[in-house]
Order: structure tokens, then sequence, then C-alpha cells
């Protein structure tokens, strides 16, 4: 499990949002049977501007990645039987894709009801379409109903929401190129932690490297992100068309390796 698999617990504060995309429809009103989990009070929602007071911390990596809402739903039983909700629209299907991988890493994850979906324990992590979900559970001593509960909200959740648009298709590009799948990071503009982790894709190779990749609007956006790189130390750089593929700050060529996916992603 990679790090920041930390509570989004909130306090209850109804705050509207108007550009938060997500309709209270897309939200069931019951879990489960027998007996039967029910909504505790209607979804709650926060916007960018108050979001801070109910994630601690965790607000400005969140609007980072992109998140224009965030909402809340909770459900119980007679029996102590509990499970939360929490939705966040992260406005594009590669930003929700970015902070599901931040969140899950590549641990085993299925598919559900066109949901990505990672289990952990009692946390389930999904990502659909522009939406990061967690759904947490405390069932008791019936865990093995979890599954059923997570499978029943997201039927619910993904078939009242429009058709998703698809993801770039440079990150299909990307993963065919890695190690595994999994291993394709997405790192929005708003986060540039090193030359590692962003902005953009990073990945790591078949060969065992780290590698990281940028996609802009032209070749010219492209070529001042080229020369922005070569000031950071970016050495083995490779750049086409609206591309840019690096692998580390030290001396050497480009491999042919590099000079394939950046052909491929930038001719896409």
């Amino acid at each position: 499990m990679y790090f920041l698999a930390v509570s989004l617990l909130f306090a209850f504060l109804a705050v509207p949002c108007t550009s938060y995309s997500v309709s209270p429809a897309s939200v069931p009103e019951s879990l489960g049977s027998e007996p039967v989990l029910t909504l505790t009070d209607t979804v709650r929602t926060w916007s960018p501007d108050n979001m801070y007071e109910h994630v601690n911390g965790e607000a400005e990596l969140l609007i980072r990645y992109g998140t224009s809402g965030l909402a809340f739903a909770a459900y119980e039983n007679g029996t102590g039987d509990y499970v939360s909700v929490d939705i966040l629209d992260l406005q594009k299907p590669i930003n929700a894709y970015g902070l599901y991988r931040l969140y899950t890493g590549c641990e085993e994850e299925t598919g559900i009801h066109g949901a990505t979906v990672y289990s952990d324990d009692y946390t389930n992590y999904a990502v659909f379409g522009q939406y990061f979900l967690r759904i947490s559970l405390d069932t008791g001593d019936h865990p093995d109903g979890n599954s059923a509960l997570v499978e029943e909200f997201l039927s619910h959740f993904t078939g009242h929401l429009p058709d998703q648009a698809p993801l770039p298709a440079a990150l299909a590009i990307l993963q065919q190129h890695a190690a595994s799948p999994c291993e394709v990071n997405y790192h929005p503009d708003q986060i540039d932690y090193d030359l590692e982790t962003g902005p953009g894709y990073s990945w790591v190779g078949k060969d065992g490297d780290s590698y990281s990749a940028i996609i802009l609007d032209s070749e010219q956006s492209a070529g001042r992100k080229a020369e922005e790189l070569k000031g950071k130390g970016v050495a083995i750089m490779v750049l086409w068309k609206n591309s840019v593929v690096w692998k580390s700050a030290d001396q050497g060529e480009p491999t042919d390796y590099m000079k394939e996916v950046v052909t491929q992603i930038g001719g896409n």
C-alpha cells in the first residue's frame, strides 16, 4: 500500500457546491439487507474553498490533483454496521487515475461495473471516469459481505452517471512500455515535487529504470519544457513533436527505448 492511505473523515457540515457534478440520485438510499443499511443523513458536499475544514492537511493535495468538489455519504443499520463513501470529482479522468494510483500503488485490483477497484482490508479505493471514491466498511463480524456492499454501491453509482470520457491514449501507450500497467503514474501540472514525480507521467520500464514524460499542446510548448528540464540538469532526454521523455539527471545518450516511446506518444 503506497503512502497517503489516510483517513478522510468529515464533520457533517452541509455547504452548497454548484459546480459539483454528482447528483444525489447517483447515491443509493440503502445498501444490503437483513438488516438494510440506510443513509444516516443527506449527502454532504464541499467545494475547494472550504474542503480543508473537513480533510485537514490533505485538501491542498486533492485540489492540486484537480478536485472540484467532494461528497460524503454514510450508511448504518440497527446492528451497528456502518459504511461511509467519499466521492471526489477530479474533472478529468487522468486526474482521477493519478490520484487513485497515488493511493493504491501497484496492488491487485479488480473491475466492478466499469470502475477499477482496490480493496485494502475494510477500505476500497475506486476510480470511474473523473471520479475517485473511497468506500470504508465496518460490518462487525461479517467482513465477507463487504465486497457485495461495494459492488451494490458501484452498480448504482456508475449506472446513474453519464458515459465518462476515456483516458488519454498516451496512457495506454506508456502502460505497454512499462514493466506493468500499474507502474505508470500521473501527476498534474500543479504537482512538481522533483524531476521524477511531476508534472506528467512517470513509470518503471521493462528494463527496470525509471522514466518520465510530459505531453503538451504544441511543439513550441514541448521545446520550452525541454529547455526548462535542461536547466534542471536533465541530460538523458528526447523531444519529439509535443512530447518530452527523460530518464534522469545522469550523463548519457537517449536510448532507442526512449526514442520509441516519445515517437509513439508524440505521434498519437
